[in-house]
């Protein structure tokens, strides 16, 4: 059997899913190329908290069941994914302490997912935040259902939502995204927040991926170790015009690789950063096209460790709605950046633990500040929307820092007004590099390149899988 040099780049869930459905389909002469010292990418499971225990400062949740290739393979293993804690005893709480009721909340997420999904949006014009603010007030003046909301309520449920907006979809604003997208994602039907259990957290899915889990049903184990090469930053590849038509993958520490065909997994991100550099001959305009429109945001989490439990009246999240005035004084204090804070929540198996997303730009903005910074502002909101609840004392702080880490350079990808307007998407962004003949060199894979679930783990493992079997087919 003809067996090509392979090289993957980047041993995130695609690399790791390419690599896999490669060994195990019998194109063994494969190398998997990582410019850090471990596996994961983006699924950042980390030690924290109690002892054994772990937090996710990646990917956190596996994203519904039906179609979704993450949870075919996990829940084939008994006990792996369960229903997060995040999803049940929730509540609105305001800038002076009172909590919402249950009644008011369920009608205002009503309100906002009839927005979304108002029929109108496909053929608005303008952005996605125009749209949803229009729609958000009519809906509310007309329809009786919500006549139980007041507009102070509204208005600020509005600004909390733009909040988490932009936390969802790793946005600004939502004055950046088009009110109608031309790549429609898509949410696989399911319980869309299901938790990892186990030592391993959700880096798991990479020993499923694998064949390396005890209850993999992987016909072959897939090598990782022998096959893996750790800290390679790859700053070029030579794909086109090399003697005998290889490929020719250069790392940052000058070692040189050749190959027949490369599979590239590095983030959105990164190729932003770098596209112009990192290929030899440039590109062609359609993948640059895809690279420069497609957007790609960062939202970074926090977890704080206390010394004794959460308290129980705490409830599960708590989502912060700002009066006015208690979000300007906000803006004029020390912790202004503590704005991009749309909600806490628990975590799962982790009593002692609670943890918030940072949004936008100052979340990214957060990352430039020391940990007491962080620590303080995050405390000052539990005091404001968490009063009378006895957290204890902090005993460990952990925080991601994906908009700076140059492995990443953002979390995740979506669509923008300039996505829209350039015309792209993610079929364009997966356009192999070919040779005269049509024969593919270099492949792209991860989960911007998913036109249905980008933003997903399980679009990263399909896309990986995908640029394999183009290669599997084309041997067979």
């Amino acid at each position: 059997m003809v067996n090509p040099r392979i090289i993957v780049v980047g041993a995130g869930a695609a690399g790791v899913a390419a690599v896999s459905k490669l060994y195990q389909s019998g194109l063994t002469n494969v190398t998997l190329l990582e410019g850090s010292h471990r596996y994961g990418g983006r699924i950042g499971t980390t030690p924290f908290g109690r002892d054994g225990g772990v937090v996710e400062l990646g990917a956190q949740w596996c994203h519904g069941e039906k179609g979704n290739v993450v949870y075919e393979l996990a829940s084939a293993i008994p006990g792996l994914l369960t229903s997060s804690i995040a999803k049940n005893n929730l509540t609105l709480v305001r800038s002076s302490g009172e909590r919402i009721e249950e009644e008011v909340f369920q009608q205002l997420i009503a309100l906002a997912e009839e927005v979304e999904e108002s029929d109108g949006r496909e053929v608005f014009e303008g952005s996605f935040g125009a749209f949803f603010i229009q729609k958000f007030w009519e809906k509310l003046e007309a329809n009786t259902t919500y006549r139980d909301i007041d507009r102070e309520t509204a208005g600020q449920f509005l600004v909390y939502y733009h909040n988490y907006y932009r936390g969802y979809n790793a946005f600004d604003s939502w004055y950046d995204v088009a009110a109608h997208e031309t790549d429609h994602f898509e949410i696989t039907e399911g319980d869309q927040l299901l938790a990892w259990t186990g030592p391993k957290g959700f880096s798991t899915i990479l020993d499923i991926l694998s064949g390396n889990h005890p209850g993999s049903s992987a016909s072959v184990r897939v090598p990782l170790e022998t096959i893996t090469v750790f800290n390679q930053y790859v700053t070029n590849i030579e794909w086109l015009g090399t003697p005998n038509g290889t490929v020719i993958v250069s790392s940052e520490d000058g070692t040189r690789y050749e190959a027949d065909h490369v599979i590239l997994t590095v983030s959105l991100g990164v190729l932003k950063a770098n596209h112009r550099t990192m290929f030899t001959p440039s590109i062609p305009p359609v993948n640059q096209n895809a690279i420069e429109g497609i957007h790609f945001g960062a939202v970074n989490k926090v977890f704080l460790y206390f010394d004794a439990p959460i308290p129980s009246q705490f409830g599960n999240a708590i989502s912060l709605l700002w009066f006015d005035k208690d979000l300007e004084a906000l803006r004029q204090s020390n912790h202004a950046w503590a704005e991009a804070v749309s909600f806490f929540y628990r975590v799962d198996a982790q009593p002692n633990v609670i943890s918030a997303w940072l949004n936008g730009v100052e979340g990214r903005a957060s990352e430039q500040l020391p940990d007491a910074t962080i620590q303080d502002g995050l405390l000052h909101l539990l005091s404001i929307f968490a009063r009378g609840v006895d957290f204890g004392n902090v005993k460990a702080i952990l925080r991601s820092n994906w908009s700076s880490n140059r492995l990443f350079l953002g979390s995740y990808s979506s669509r923008s007004i300039i996505t829209e307007r350039l015309q792209t998407g993610a079929k364009y962004l997966a356009t192999p590099l070919a040779d005269s003949e049509g024969k593919p060199l270099v492949l792209f894979a991860g989960e911007a390149t998913s036109e249905k679930y980008y933003s997903t783990v399980h679009a990263a493992v399909e896309s990986g899988q995908r640029e394999a079997k183009r290669l599997i087919d084309l041997y067979n």
